[in-house]
């Protein structure tokens, strides 16, 4: 075990003898900066949900696009960038090894075009990012395999969907948070195949329940005791959904049942050896958050599939890799983002389809490439080595790309979402700052008191050409056709704030991505929680054993 102090935050971080066993396979140094400052750099290369309307630089054409109008590099519409009329490959430059090797290669990156939105092989999704295989979804996030979803992120697998954070295989779910399997779920927060429920909290098998805590394959539940069927029909009738004030009641009975009930350290099934939260399905999978058919990985974040793999943000299946962003169906990855189908590929960017590339970005089934330039096997293999000595000079080789390389600042890119800093902060700590993010303000045409209260009164007509001022921040916002039509369907009261007020909230209602010890009160075994230690005296946090043998 070797204990280090990180360079960036001077925090105490251990390196034990499975990290160097890893570290010494994939032949880069031990790292100097602690797991949650290396995340942290990674995920500043990636923006979700901050959209610009800018021309593409290839056609002129107005595009929604992640990259501001004054990005260094070209930007091209999805369509133009998938074209078959260009290739990466003409932007190449020529290896200089007396050079820094990052220097050369934040030129190429200046070079080569860049489609505006990740978005593939999905239809109708303009307004959404990290979009794969989806179809019909608006401003959701980080959207896999998705149908007519609106307001999200990670939201997978899931049809006819509004206002989720880290929702799976569900259908008809609205505000629900590590949600899984569910249908018709509302309000709802780590619960698994639930159907036709409200403001749940760690439930599983439930139907027609309200309120309710812990519970295990129950139905007609109010607030965790049995009720019959015309009791909860008549507790509906009294608290409709439509009236904040029901949800409100609902959410702060629930709060007072958690306070009494057991509370699960942290949330995981079928694993072996595991640290982190939210993790299924795993064996050997340590200090990782939101990883399902993990394998002999560690500092691993929200990802599927992570086989023998260090260092990854946001990756369904990837083996074999190291601080890789984004990236997916590849192995023996190191320092890569957004390199999809991929073999043996380093330091490089929004490749597909290819192998043995270095420093690379924009190729699509391309092979020994070193700067976007074309070798031979024999002249690729022969200057490899060479790249990598460079960077061990300039201590870069094993470290993800330079932060002065992201085309965001800090409040563009979701670093901001998982580790929240203000302006002085991030600037104090290195990162850039974007003032003007966009948004609009003083535009609204009605106030939300004037809005229909009744569900059945909703429709396109009262609706759509309304703009509001969100009642958090001030900023104007305004609805969509399907969604308008998921209120009343479900009917729900019409929102009173805008999608990123909404969604921060959500986000606020996870814990943290920060294990702590805290004492088990039922068996006084110390073990590990994400629950702030503020929160620790709030909740009867169980350790893992303790909660099974208590709730199931």
């Amino acid at each position: 075990m070797e204990n280090k102090i990180c360079l960036k935050c001077k925090s105490e971080f251990t390196v034990d003898q499975n990290d160097h066993i890893f570290y010494d396979r994939i032949k880069v140094p031990v790292p100097e900066n602690c797991p949650d400052c290396r995340q942290q750099q990674r995920v500043l290369f990636r923006n979700f949900k901050t959209l610009y309307k800018r021309p593409s630089s290839k056609s002129g054409k107005m595009i929604i696009s992640m990259y501001n109008p004054d990005v260094p590099f070209p930007v091209w519409d999805i369509s133009e960038w998938w074209a078959d009329d260009w290739s990466a490959s003409d932007y190449s430059i020529n290896l200089n090894l007396s050079m820094p090797f990052v220097t050369q290669l934040s030129e190429l990156s200046n070079k080569v075009p860049r489609f505006s939105l990740m978005n593939t092989k999905s239809g109708n999704c303009e307004y959404s990012n990290m979009v794969i295989e989806s179809k019909n979804c608006y401003l959701i996030f980080g959207c896999v395999e998705d149908e007519n979803c609106d307001y999200g992120h990670i939201v997978w697998n899931s049809t006819d969907c509004t206002d989720n954070l880290y929702l799976n295989k569900s259908e008809l779910c609205y505000e629900c948070i590590d949600c899984l399997g569910s249908n018709k779920l509302l309000y709802s927060q780590e619960c698994e195949s639930c159907v036709d429920s409200i403001g749940l909290y760690d439930c599983r098998g439930c139907t027609n329940c309200i309120g309710c805590v812990g519970l295990r394959q129950q139905s007609y539940n109010i607030f965790n005791q049995p009720v019959s069927k015309e009791e909860y029909k008549e507790f509906l009738s009294k608290h409709p959904l439509s009236d904040e004030a029901s949800i409100i009641y609902i959410l702060s009975k629930r709060e007072e049942l958690r306070r009494k009930m057991p509370a699960r350290a942290v949330f995981g099934s079928h694993n072996d050896n595991v640290s982190g939260d939210h993790i299924h399905n795993s064996h050997n999978v340590i200090e990782s958050f939101d990883i399902n058919n993990g394998e002999n990985s560690r500092y691993c974040y929200t990802s599927r599939k992570t086989i023998e793999t260090y260092d990854v943000s946001f990756n369904p299946d990837i083996e074999y890799s190291y601080q890789t962003l984004a990236s997916m169906r590849s192995n023996n990855l190191i320092s890569c983002h957004l390199v999809i189908d991929s073999n043996n590929v380093f330091y490089s960017d929004s490749c597909y389809n290819s192998k043995n590339c270095f420093g690379c970005f924009g190729l699509r089934n391309k092979e020994y490439c070193i700067l976007n330039k074309q070798y031979t096997k024999e002249e690729y293999d022969k200057l490899v080595p060479k790249i990598i000595e460079n960077l061990k000079e300039s201590g870069d080789w094993g470290n993800f790309f330079p932060i002065w390389m992201s085309p965001f600042s800090y409040n563009e890119s979701i670093a901001n979402e998982y580790t929240p800093l203000t302006k002085e902060e991030a600037l104090r700590q290195g990162f850039p700052w974007k003032d003007n993010i966009p948004h609009t303000i003083g535009q609204e045409n009605c106030e939300y008191k004037d809005l229909p209260k009744n569900p059945e009164d909703y429709n396109d007509d009262n609706l759509l050409n309304k703009i509001l001022k969100c009642e958090s921040c001030g900023f104007n916002y305004k609805f969509i056709s399907r969604e308008i039509a998921f209120y009343k369907r479900m009917k729900l009261s019409i929102p009173a704030k805008c999608f990123n007020c909404r969604h921060q909230a959500r986000m606020n209602a996870r814990n943290p991505r920060v294990l702590n010890e805290v004492t088990c009160v039922s068996c006084g075994n110390i073990t590990k929680t994400t629950y702030p230690k503020e929160k620790h005296n709030q909740y009867r946090i169980y350790c893992e054993d303790c909660y099974k043998r208590k709730i199931n």
